[in-house]
C-alpha cells in the first residue's frame, strides 16, 4: 500500500513592513498550499527560504510559522538562507550568524531533525552551517556524527537547503568572489565530502535539495538526488541547464520498494508587482521609507535599518 508526502521549497514570503515585498511570492504560495491540501499528503516537507528577509525580521518567520500551523496535517522545516543568512564567506553582512539561527530555531524548532514515518526515516539539517566556524556547526557535526545506518526502515530520505555539488562531488571549492555563483550555491570542501560520508554511512536513499529554484534529479552511489523547484520565482542561470525551472512543488509516493516523486506546476502565477531591490542587501542599503506598511521599531528588530525620525507607532 502507498501513502504520500510533499515537499515544497523557497516560497519566500514577505510581509509590506519590510524593505522590500514582492506580492505575487505570497499569492504563489497561496496558490501552492491549496494544491498541497488538496493532495491531502501525511505531511509536508519545507526545504528552507520560507521567507523573503527572515534573517533580517523574526515577524516574517512567525507570520509562515502561524500559516503552516493552519494546515490540517504535519509538516516539517529546515531553514534557508534567507531565513538564517547566506553560506558564510567570512565577512559579508548577511552571512549566517548565531543569533540568526537560534532565532530561527525559536520560531521553528531544531534546525537538525530525525524521526521515522511508516518505515521511512527522514532527516533534515541546516547544511547552511558548514564551512561557517559558528558553535552551532560543531553542534550539526557532532549530531551527525551520532547517526547511523538504521536497519529497520525501508529507506531513508535526507532533506537539506543548498545542494552538496554544482556539477560532480569531486569540484574543487569555489572562490566566494570570483566564482560567487556556484560557490554560492554549493558546498565546500572538506566538508561536502564529509556530509557525503555521512549520507553512505546512513544508508541515505534520497536526498532532497532546494536553493537553486531549479528541478532536476540524478542517481549518485545509489542515492537519489532531487533538486527541488520554487513558488516563488525561477532562477534563470547555467545551474539550471538540465533542469527545468518551472515554478511548482513535489509529490512524492511511498512504497516498501520505492519513493517516486512528481512534479506539480503551479495552477496559476501571479502577476502582482512589487518594490524594493533584489539579492541580499546590507543593513545600510535597506530604505524602509518605501515600504508599504510602515514598520515599528520592535517589528524591525536589531538587525535592521530603518530611515532617521521614524518612530514605533
Amino acid at each position: 500500500m502507498s501513502w504520500t508526502f510533499a515537499h515544497v521549497s523557497d516560497i519566500h514570503v514577505g510581509t509590506p513592513r519590510s524593505f522590500r515585498y514582492q506580492p505575487a511570492w505570497v499569492e504563489n504560495w497561496k496558490t501552492a498550499r491549496a494544491q498541497i491540501v488538496s493532495l491531502a499528503p501525511e505531511f509536508l516537507l519545507v526545504g528552507g527560504d520560507l521567507t523573503s528577509d527572515g534573517s533580517h525580521h523574526r515577524y516574517e518567520l512567525e507570520r509562515v510559522r502561524a500559516d503552516l500551523d493552519s494546515l490540517t496535517f504535519p509538516y516539517h522545516v529546515i531553514p534557508g538562507n534567507h531565513d538564517v543568512g547566506e553560506k558564510s564567506d567570512g565577512h559579508s553582512p548577511a552571512r549566517i550568524r548565531s543569533e540568526t539561527v537560534v532565532e530561527c530555531e525559536e520560531v521553528f524548532g531544531p534546525s537538525q531533525w530525525s524521526f521515522v514515518h511508516r518505515g521511512v526515516r527522514f532527516t533534515g539539517l541546516n547544511a547552511l552551517l558548514a564551512s561557517s566556524g559558528l558553535p552551532e556547526e560543531d553542534g550539526m557535526w557532532e549530531w551527525l556524527d551520532g547517526l547511523q545506518e538504521d536497519a529497520d526502515v525501508d529507506h531513508h530520505v535526507w532533506m537539506m537547503h543548498p545542494a552538496l555539488f554544482v556539477d560532480r562531488l569531486d569540484e574543487p571549492t569555489f572562490h566566494p568572489v570570483k566564482e560567487r555563483v556556484p560557490w554560492f550555491f554549493n558546498l565546500d570542501r572538506p566538508e561536502r565530502d564529509r556530509l557525503m560520508d555521512t549520507f553512505r554511512r546512513t544508508r541515505a536513499t534520497m536526498v532532497i535539495t532546494s536553493h537553486v529554484h531549479c528541478r532536476r534529479s540524478f542517481d549518485l552511489e545509489g542515492i537519489r538526488f532531487v533538486a527541488s523547484p520554487a513558488t516563488a520565482f525561477p532562477q534563470s542561470s547555467a545551474l539550471c541547464r538540465d533542469g527545468d525551472s518551472t515554478l511548482g512543488f513535489l509529490k512524492f509516493e511511498v512504497t516498501r520498494d520505492a519513493i517516486q516523486h512528481a512534479f506539480v506546476p503551479l495552477a496559476q502565477i501571479s502577476s502582482l508587482k512589487g518594490y524594493g531591490p533584489g539579492g541580499n542587501p546590507s543593513p545600510g542599503e535597506r530604505d524602509y521609507a518605501i515600504a508599504w506598511l510602515k514598520p515599528s521599531l520592535e517589528e524591525l528588530g536589531p538587525n535592521a535599518m530603518f530611515e532617521p525620525g521614524m518612530e514605533e507607532e
